[in-house]
């Protein structure tokens, strides 16, 4: 890594003060993020003469910078509250036939679940959730035997929550693609740790991603891509004036109209302005791009696969298949309980979480070699 990255990142995240690897919960923002907010603040506490397009202007600056990102048209992007207020907008939206059914994986994160589960009771649909079974993930070959032929949707998650198993999105959006079924992924845990390709995104439909997480963003913003023809099979449902063309002039506003604005855009969240959220996210955004996804994975595998060298094999069993890996890795205690080993870190200053009795790390930029050795250590008692 460039000698000016590693001053960035120090710079970044001075302010952390634990060893953090708990991104797949909350990703801590960098630290310019603040000198944004406070700015944004000074306009909250005294908004005069804040010029109307100025404002009105925020979520395109923000949308440019997430397309950059995923080297996609801002006219692909839409800012939302979440996953699931995203999935929502597809779940209500998407135009299907009457025995058309949409699939999940069981056990899959709940924002890839009850959006679905809500509209069969809303519209009708025919929701099913495919049981793994003793599959470890889920495959594309597997995938063809269990996917009805009727299945018209398919929605997962690229890196699971509480296993880090990543999942071939490439080889099975491939599938949805021969088979002409919508695919939405959940890039939640992998976007901002790891990039998404242009081969990736060419096959999905729908990439929805909460910024709070890898992403090093504020809570309360997601964000999605929207491919061409998304844009053509989900309706926008919701009458919204921030989403208008009349939106951009003050003076236009009573000019009403169900016209939007083209793209993405039309499915924008209300308040999509917000000043202090954009100015948190922008923080983020300007880091992740600074030091680029690409260097981030590779810096992030090179910690994850220093840990799996080192850490204590007799004591921990590694959940996460070797074959699917990504920024996060899980391990069952083999001696201690998982709540006391938990309490025993948080002491030694250890910052990660505990999922279904697995302990959960996660390995971001801000992270080093000499963090690892102290989390090995701290496994090791």
């Amino acid at each position: 890594m460039k000698f000016e990255t590693v001053e960035l990142i120090k710079k970044e995240f001075h302010h952390l003060d634990t060893i953090f690897f708990n991104s797949a919960y909350f990703g801590p923002s960098p630290y310019s993020a603040k000198q944004k907010v406070s700015r944004a603040l000074h306009k909250e506490l005294d908004p005069s003469f804040f010029n109307y397009s100025t404002w009105m202007g925020i979520p395109e600056r923000e949308r440019e910078l997430i397309a950059k990102l995923l080297n996609c048209s801002a006219d692909n992007i839409t800012h939302s509250t979440s996953t699931s207020d995203i999935i929502n907008i597809v779940a209500n939206g998407i135009k299907l036939e009457k025995d058309d059914v949409i699939c999940s994986i069981n056990h899959d994160y709940p924002s890839n679940v009850l959006p679905w589960m809500r509209a069969v009771e809303t519209r009708g649909l025919n929701f099913e959730l495919i049981e793994l079974g003793d599959e470890p993930f889920p495959t594309r070959e597997w995938l063809e035997k269990k996917l009805p032929k009727n299945c018209k949707v398919f929605d997962m998650s690229y890196v699971t929550f509480d296993t880090g198993k990543r999942m071939n999105i490439l080889e099975i959006g491939k599938l949805c693609k021969e088979r002409d079924i919508f695919f939405i992924v959940d890039a939640t845990q992998a976007l901002g740790g790891m990039p998404i390709s242009p081969e990736e995104l060419e096959v999905i439909d729908v990439l929805a991603c909460s910024s709070y997480k890898w992403m090093l963003g504020p809570y309360g913003h997601a964000f999605a891509y929207f491919s061409d023809s998304a844009l053509e099979k989900v309706e926008h449902r919701n009458g919204n004036w921030v989403v208008s063309p009349n939106s951009k002039v003050v003076y236009n506003l009573l000019d009403y109209t169900t016209e939007t604005l083209p793209g993405a855009r039309k499915y924008d969240r209300g308040q999509s302005p917000n000043m202090l959220v954009n100015a948190c996210l922008e923080g983020g955004l300007e880091f992740l791009a600074a030091v680029g996804l690409d260097e981030i994975q590779k810096h992030n595998n090179e910690l994850r696969d220093y840990f799996l060298e080192n850490y204590p094999k007799k004591k921990f069993n590694l959940i996460t298949p070797k074959e699917a890996m990504a920024n996060i890795l899980c391990l069952k205690a083999t001696t201690s309980d998982p709540i006391e080993l938990e309490r025993e870190l948080k002491y030694r200053n250890v910052d990660v979480s505990i999922r279904q009795g697995n302990i959960r790390l996660s390995f971001h930029i801000f992270n080093t070699i000499d963090q690892v050795d102290e989390l090995i250590r701290a496994l090791d008692i």
